[in-house]
């Protein structure tokens, strides 16, 4: 019989950092789910990390030799996925115990929500708190896809969160084509937008999930390709929805929003530690 919701974990030289993600995972409180684990030929040790947890039949491992990019490794992720509810959680961050158990009851309960997604926490390589309760500005509650299109082209930037502090159906998912290669940095809001041509979206207050922001990460450093990408985004996002915001203005609000950003992570590397670790050790 098939568990009500999958987690999978897409992994890429991550046997450091992986074990955290993990026991996350399986401290859910949710009475059925499991947990899709693979292997993106790491050769690190990825392979070995991720074996200490599949004494837990929930746990699921995969280790494959061939190497893909990031959008075709998280869509082989996702395929090896049995559950109706599904989430994606890159293998350098958490998620909070009742996760699972909150956002599932929401899709459960509401065949019209496609999309549901919390607040997270930001934290740094070795878990400690930066951040508290971020995200989802003006998006709390229910809110339409046309919503969180305008939040995107306000602002230059993805407004709902990082895939772990989201879940969503797996036949929304397979429906609209799910990830897509074309637009790697923004690839998770992209899905996001397009799984809301199929419902709406339930934002969460609380925080269920924690984004780690260290030097392995995507997002941790932004080049001028990806601002481009970026830019292209939101323009794209600005016509499909018909939203009056010429070129100028898009431009010079990313280009504050990225400013902003690497700001405040540089302000947070010369932080001292002033809170414990979130959610997991």
């Amino acid at each position: 019989m098939a568990p009500e919701v999958s987690v999978c974990i897409p992994a890429y030289r991550a046997a450091e950092i992986l074990p955290a993600t993990l026991r996350s995972v399986i401290a859910q409180d949710h009475p059925s789910f499991e947990v899709v684990v693979i292997d993106n030929a790491s050769g690190d040790g990825t392979d070995r990390a991720a074996r200490r947890f599949t004494a837990d039949p929930r746990v699921r491992f995969t280790a494959f030799s061939e190497h893909l990019g990031l959008a075709d490794n998280w869509r082989r992720a996702m395929d090896l996925c049995r559950g109706e509810l599904v989430k994606l959680v890159c293998a350098d961050d958490l998620i909070h115990p009742t996760a699972l158990r909150k956002q599932a009851d929401v899709l459960r309960n509401d065949p019209s929500v496609s999309v549901v997604a919390s607040r997270r926490h930001l934290i740094d390589g070795d878990g400690y708190v930066l951040a508290r309760s971020m995200g989802l500005h003006q998006l709390v509650g229910r809110h339409t896809g046309a919503d969180v299109a305008r939040q995107i082209v306000t602002f230059g930037i993805n407004p709902v969160g990082e895939p772990g502090s989201v879940m969503f159906r797996r036949s929304d998912y397979e429906a609209v084509g799910g990830w897509d290669a074309s637009c790697v940095f923004n690839m998770d809001i992209d899905l996001f937008l397009r799984l809301l041509g199929r419902g709406d979206m339930y934002g969460q207050k609380e925080s269920l999930a924690a984004f780690r922001v260290w030097t392995q990460s995507l997002s941790s450093h932004h080049d001028e390709e990806q601002f481009q990408e970026n830019l292209r985004f939101i323009q794209r996002v600005r016509d499909q929805y018909r939203i009056d915001a010429p070129d100028r203005r898009i431009a010079a609000l990313t280009g504050l929003s990225w400013r902003a950003w690497d700001l405040r992570r540089k302000g947070w590397a010369r932080l001292p530690r002033l809170w414990s670790k979130p959610l997991v050790a």
